[in-house]
């Protein structure tokens, strides 16, 4: 039993820190023409505030690898929503 509780957390840890993050790592910074960024994920987030976001030297917003990973799922879950809507 514990082989599949492994794998299913394994599978989510990859759904949420590797898909997620790289989606938002990828958009936000087109979608906001530059204005935000994410952090490298092994960046100190002890520096962030609340809300997972900081101000780096050039005044662009600069959003932590956690809050950016459920940023990224939620962009993801819209565009398959929109493709399932459209080809449906």
């Amino acid at each position: 039993m514990w082989i599949v509780q492994d794998f299913v957390a394994m599978f989510l840890y990859f759904v949420v820190n590797v898909i997620g993050y790289t989606v938002a790592r990828l958009i936000l910074p087109v979608v906001s023409l530059g204005r935000i960024r994410v952090a490298a994920y092994g960046c100190d987030e002890g520096e962030s505030g609340w809300l997972g976001g900081r101000r780096d030297g050039f005044g662009r917003l600069e959003l932590g690898a956690g809050v950016a990973s459920g940023i990224g799922l939620v962009i993801r879950a819209l565009y398959l929503a929109a493709v399932l809507w459209f080809v449906g």
